[in-house]
C-alpha cells in the first residue's frame, strides 16, 4: 500500500493544489516548455482541474479548455472554460472549437479507472490515450504540442510509434512527483505534423 500522504501530497494541500500532480505538469514544462503566457491550452480529462489549475497560473488571457465526464469546481479564472462531455463525441468537439479554432497544447492526466490488475489497467490506458489522441488531432494547431499520461506496459512502445509520425519529437519521462511504485509515464510530443486524420 502506497502512502497517500506523502511529502508532494501535504506540499499540494498547503500549497492550495488539487492535487500532487501539479508538480508533475510544473517539471514537464520547465523541461520542455509545453505552454507559455500566450498559448491556448486544452486539457482533456481535466477533472478534478489539477493540471488546469496549474496552467491557469501561467496563461491569464488566452483560452484554457478543460474537458470532462465528470464536472470540475472551484475554478474561478475568466479564461477557464469547462465543457462537461464526452472527447469521442463530434458535440464535445464542437463546443471546444467554438471557444477556440485551434489549440497550441493539448495536455492530459487522464486515466482510466483502475482494476487493479496491471495488464488490463495498461490496456484500457492505452485505449484512453487513443482517444484522445483522435481528439488532439482535431484541434492542434501545425508545430503545436500533446503530453499525456499513460500506465507503462507491452503495448506501449507500439502506440508510441503510432504517435512518433504525427510530431517531430516524443519523449517519455517519469517526474519526481510519480510515486515509486506507480507504472505511470508521461509523454512529451512536440511539433505536431499538422495532419489531420
Amino acid at each position: 500500500m502506497y502512502n497517500r500522504k506523502d511529502a508532494f501530497y501535504r506540499k499540494a494541500k498547503k500549497e492550495g493544489y488539487k492535487s500532487r500532480a501539479a508538480y508533475k505538469l510544473t517539471e514537464l514544462n520547465k523541461k520542455y516548455g509545453l505552454y507559455n503566457p500566450n498559448s491556448r491550452v486544452l486539457d482533456a480529462g481535466c477533472a478534478p482541474g489539477g493540471w488546469s489549475q496549474v496552467v491557469l497560473e501561467t496563461v491569464k488571457k488566452q483560452p484554457v479548455v478543460g474537458v470532462d465526464l465528470i464536472q470540475v469546481e472551484g475554478m474561478g479564472y475568466p479564461n477557464f472554460h469547462f465543457i462537461l462531455g464526452d472527447l469521442t463525441s463530434n458535440e464535445t468537439l464542437m463546443k471546444v472549437l467554438d471557444i477556440c479554432p485551434e489549440f497550441d497544447t493539448v495536455l492530459s492526466d487522464a486515466a482510466p479507472n483502475t482494476s487493479g490488475t496491471k495488464l488490463l489497467d495498461h490496456v484500457n490506458s492505452c485505449e484512453l490515450v487513443g482517444l484522445i489522441f483522435t481528439f488532439a488531432k482535431k484541434v492542434l494547431r501545425k508545430n503545436g504540442n500533446f503530453c499525456f499520461k499513460l500506465f507503462d506496459g507491452e503495448d506501449t512502445q507500439g502506440l508510441l510509434k503510432e504517435i512518433r509520425r504525427f510530431f517531430n519529437m516524443v519523449k517519455v519521462i517519469r517526474p519526481e512527483a510519480t510515486r515509486k511504485s506507480s507504472f505511470e509515464i508521461y509523454v512529451v510530443c512536440k511539433g505536431y505534423t499538422g495532419e489531420k486524420e
